[in-house]
């Protein structure tokens, strides 16, 4: 009896592993790219830390907001908006105090704007939500909503 002779196993060819590499390298390359393309291009971000309302007469109110830039990109604070609760409208804000119309916030900075509220009447412990609108590229954007109730 002959014994047969042994098949000769065949393996991936070099052209196959070469073209396998090369996807996986550009795969790799644009995924890094996607995650560390915000640290190279900066976009802001505005959120509201605090904000507190208080009544200072008769349909009267002060708004207090403190704000933070956490995008890494300067931006300006367009206009602030009172909206919820027993309002059926978004009511804009009018700048008091040491507030100006439009604000300049520097990239990771923290900036408290204050702002007047009158003709409207507002309920004690009822919540109503401000937004912040602020400029980013050519758009104006608006930040997450926060709740805040009249003192």
């Amino acid at each position: 009896m002959q014994n047969p002779t042994p098949q000769k196993l065949k393996g991936i060819s070099g052209v196959v592993i070469a073209v396998l590499l090369t996807v996986i390298g550009i795969a790799a390359v644009l995924i890094f790219w996607g995650m560390m393309s915000g640290f190279f291009n900066p976009q802001p971000k505005v959120i509201i830390e605090k904000a507190v309302i208080t009544k200072i007469g008769q349909n009267k109110y002060d708004v207090s907001i403190t704000v933070r830039e956490t995008g890494g990109a300067s931006t300006t604070i367009t206009k602030v908006e009172l909206t919820g609760g027993t309002l059926s409208n978004p009511v804009t804000l009018t700048p008091g105090g040491q507030t100006q119309q439009k604000t300049e916030l520097s990239p990771g900075s923290s900036l408290t704007l204050v702002y007047k509220l009158e003709g409207q009447s507002l309920e004690p412990g009822v919540t109503y939500y401000i937004a912040v609108y602020y400029r980013s590229g050519d758009s104006e954007v608006r930040s997450e909503l926060y709740p805040v109730t009249v003192r």
